[in-house]
């Protein structure tokens, strides 16, 4: 009876232990996702925006095919229409469905809650919400032109998107204790057009008013971390109207369009926090290079407004980018900030997705990547680098073009352990290579690692060719002289940091198998490393290696 009450309490315990809520935490200089209380990196996708409408089209034609890509987090709408296509008459069957097909296959959710906004939209609100423009106002134009977006200073449209949004919360707490989903998308690409602003009597009245003192003080507060865009329309008062503290052109009416809809989603993740407290998001329609606000999505996250929405929505623990534009780094790297968890929720599905992904991974010890459409087939051609023309047919003719994510994903998956270990340390770093940025150099541990795109040596058909595939590798120092590298095209070679031993040799190299085993299939020490030379893995391929190094 005592070994048997023994066991029982070990296994109660076991059960807590794994049976925990998903939560971010903060890890060394970056953030990870904890799922029943272990790290998870989530190799995502998101489904198409109709593709969870019915339980038929998941089953049919969207499951296998993010197995099949090595997807472990699937992105899923959750549509208010659906859901609450009666007022207070909620039906979370599909819901249900999204939960029951992940488990199946062994997958986690994060659902996109398609609410008040959609791509800006308001398509996705029922029926009874769109009909009534009196209780739930439209936003308007400069011309008073109503347009088919929702008022989000109407108390109205709030209570009634923050009443769906805790029912849906609400629900997935109740039926979900295996903690299936673990993270909110809230809303969808949230902004404004074809205007900076909302025009309508409502919205102009709010912005005659004083500029609220949550936004100002924290302004004030963080005044030497601003962005250059805030400090440049930021006047330094505190007690001003929106006019008089921003401005009045189209860039300071975008600042208060952004801070209308950073404290319209603060308020439904407040609220569905207490229901619920799962992590939740906002993300972002980046803004078109030489576009004014209103001729793009205007307020959103955007890099420009990031401190206002930091400052809006204090309990959304994630803003994060969508990713349809070549400059990969660029459009990113505002969203790499210390309170700032990083994740890229969308990415066209073209053929750089998985050099993405390994370098969200391994560059930004990001907590997850996500390409969009994730169930069709991937895009043909690469995206150009921003002012680079490319050569489409040369893009099209292209080998291994509709499996970088599917390759990408295994090999991050292989080496796992060693990325969840590294996370938050200068241990782990990651290149991104294509025939514009073609080399770069890094500091990990004691060496210098010149890292060169593949087709440099110019050995390989491509290398005479234009447009280069994308390529990208995750480099880790797992132990003092020792090393993993993963991904695809690129070549290492080194220089020792220490002025007394001026130089860096190779003193062996492992080919790592990719079908999760992690034996060696060979060791590299010939012409596969050109005599010592460098680490090399040859362009279209994905692969690991181990290497370790010595001075002299």
């Amino acid at each position: 009876m005592r070994r048997l009450y023994i066991l029982l309490i070990a296994l109660l315990w076991s059960i807590v232990a794994v049976a925990q809520p998903p939560k971010i935490v903060k890890k060394g200089n970056a953030y990870q996702m904890m799922v029943n209380g272990k790290p998870f990196l989530m190799r995502a996708g998101e489904i198409g925006n109709s593709s969870a409408s019915t339980a038929e089209w998941l089953r049919t034609h969207v499951w296998q095919q993010l197995v099949d890509a090595n997807i472990n987090t699937a992105l899923v709408p959750a549509y208010w229409d659906l859901i609450e296509p009666v007022e207070d008459n909620f039906n979370f069957s599909l819901i249900d469905s999204v939960i029951i097909g992940a488990r199946k296959h062994d997958m986690k959710v994060v659902f996109l809650w398609f609410g008040a906004w959609k791509n800006s939209m308001s398509c996705y609100a029922p029926a009874w919400v769109k009909k009534d423009t009196k209780r739930f106002p439209r936003t308007e134009d400069r011309e008073g032109r109503r347009q088919e977006i929702l008022s989000p200073y109407s108390h109205e449209v709030l209570n009634a998107d923050r009443k769906a949004f805790v029912s849906l919360l609400d629900h997935i707490k109740k039926i979900d204790t295996q903690y299936t989903v673990i993270m909110i998308q809230v809303e969808n690409e949230i902004a404004m057009l074809p205007t900076p602003r909302d025009y309508s009597k409502l919205a102009t009245q709010i912005w005659k008013a004083t500029v609220p003192t949550a936004l100002t003080n924290y302004l004030k507060d963080h005044k030497d971390q601003l962005s250059p865009h805030i400090k440049k329309y930021w006047n330094g008062s505190t007690f001003g109207t929106w006019s008089e503290d921003f401005g009045d052109d189209d860039y300071a009416q975008e600042i208060f369009t952004a801070w209308s809809f950073a404290a319209y989603t603060n308020e439904l993740a407040k609220a569905g926090s207490k229901v619920y407290d799962i992590p939740m998001y906002v993300n972002c329609a980046l803004n078109r290079p030489n576009r004014k606000p209103g001729e793009y999505p205007a307020g959103g996250p955007l890099p420009h407004l990031i401190d206002v929405w930091k400052a809006g929505a204090p309990r959304i623990q994630m803003l994060s980018p969508d990713i349809y534009f070549g400059d990969f780094k660029a459009w990113t790297k505002p969203y790499h900030r210390a309170d700032n968890p990083f994740f890229i929720p969308e990415h066209q599905y073209d053929a750089t997705a998985g050099a993405k992904a390994l370098y969200t991974f391994g560059e930004y010890h990001g907590l997850g990547f996500s390409p969009f459409a994730v169930e069709t087939k991937q895009a043909d051609f690469t995206p150009p680098v921003l002012g680079v023309t490319i050569d489409l047919e040369a893009e099209k003719a292209k080998q291994n073009k509709d499996v970088t994510i599917p390759a990408a994903y295994n090999i991050i998956k292989c080496i796992e352990p060693e990325i969840i270990a590294a996370c938050g340390t200068r241990r782990m770093r990651a290149v991104l290579l294509d025939s514009v940025n073609y080399a770069d150099t890094l500091v990990i541990g004691d060496y210098q690692i010149i890292a060169r795109h593949d087709n440099l040596l110019g050995w390989t058909p491509q290398s005479r060719k234009p447009g280069w595939n994308t390529n990208a590798a995750i480099i880790i120092n797992t132990s003092g002289d020792n090393f993993v590298v993963a991904g695809t095209g690129v070549v290492l070679t080194f220089k020792t940091l220490e002025p007394q031993k001026t130089t860096a040799g190779i003193l062996s190299i492992e080919q790592i198998a990719t079908d999760g085993t992690g034996r060696t299939l060979r060791i590299l020490n010939g012409d596969e490393d050109h005599q010592g030379r460098h680490v090399r893995i040859t362009d279209g391929e994905w692969g690991i290696q181990k290497f370790s190094l010595y001075k002299y």
